[in-house]
């Protein structure tokens, strides 16, 4: 019987051992209960084919490692048995039925070496406890807010191009004393009343993709001509009689810089210039847009939104006597 080096734990009537497998070792005794599959006992999830390959490309590709357990219930058949350090396994087809771990396991049909893995390898659990324990650990685990991990990719140098642009961008407009934004920017969490990371790449990452910010090669520049154009939508904002600061709900910022490239281009058609003046110009005829009536709840859509704002901006002008 194959056997790997352990560690006996046992707390509160449970034992486990944690112990290092060959990752293509375990894969072929192990098996998921699918619910997708089985409808009368499966629990777990269907399994991705692309993310177990995308695992299996990071290990081989980025050469770095998984630390974090696969943990597994020991089935009958797989008659564990723990002795001076050691556990003995049979090496039968489901002798393990995995309850966290899927994909990193299913990486190993992928990839081009074998890699070890940590395990957590209980014994002598029902049913009901493995689907329980499945239950805590994909319930009672919090994940790292999104916000926080763009925050920090830079430290490990895992950003891309425009997530770098992004960071810088989001950096500038924080600030910047001019910036309607200045103070109202959270950089790594979510909080009430500011726009997190998450929102602002979200607002910009197209604008800062294609049109005319794309064509900006500094930082200073592209974030210049961000702060302008807030300043002008702020003012528009409150031209329009809104009673909240619009600009900080996502639906309204994102709106904005949904017709940012159109607005600056006409601005730059009629201006030549992008100064907050020339753009508060353009945008002049969204200050009849009532902002408060996207916010809240029951409220349209952004597409509808973006729809008046857009219509709004292209409608041909009025001409009147004091004109001539």
């Amino acid at each position: 019987m194959p056997q790997i080096a352990a560690t006996e734990v046992t707390y509160n009537g449970f034992t486990y051992y944690a112990g290092i497998i060959s990752g293509k070792d375990l894969l072929p005794i192990a098996r998921v209960s699918r619910r997708d599959e089985d409808l009368r006992g499966g629990f777990n999830r269907a399994l991705s084919e692309q993310r177990a390959r995308e695992i299996a490309r990071y290990l081989d590709t980025d050469r770095l490692s998984i630390p974090t357990n696969i943990i597994v219930s020991a089935q009958r058949t797989a008659n564990v048995r723990f002795s001076h350090g050691h556990l003995e396994y049979a090496s039968a087809p489901g002798a393990f039925l995995v309850l966290d771990g899927q994909h990193r396991l299913f990486s190993m049909r992928y990839t081009e070496r074998d890699y070890p893995f940590g395990v957590a390898i209980y014994a002598g659990l029902t049913t009901q406890q493995e689907v329980r324990l499945f239950i805590d650990i994909n319930t009672k685990q919090k994940g790292v807010p999104t916000a926080l991990l763009l925050d920090i990719k830079h430290l490990a140098g895992a950003e891309t191009t425009i997530e770098e642009k992004l960071r810088r961008l989001f950096d500038y407009v924080s600030g910047n004393s001019n910036s309607p934004l200045s103070g109202l920017l959270s950089p790594a969490a979510t909080k009430p009343g500011l726009v997190s990371r998450v929102s602002f790449n979200t607002a910009l990452k197209s604008a800062v993709q294609a049109g005319p910010l794309s064509h900006l090669e500094e930082d200073e520049d592209r974030g210049r001509l961000v702060v302008n154009y807030l300043i002008a939508a702020d003012r528009v904002i409150r031209e329009s009689g809104a009673v909240q600061n619009n600009l900080t709900k996502a639906t309204v910022l994102q709106a904005f810089f949904e017709v940012f490239n159109e607005a600056v281009e006409q601005t730059l058609g009629t201006s030549g210039s992008l100064r907050p003046d020339d753009l508060t110009g353009t945008m002049q005829p969204l200050a009849a847009v009532n902002f408060d009536a996207y916010i809240g709840s029951n409220r349209p859509s952004k597409r509808e939104l973006v729809a008046e704002m857009r219509a709004r901006l292209t409608a041909s002008p009025v001409v009147t006597g004091d004109m001539l």
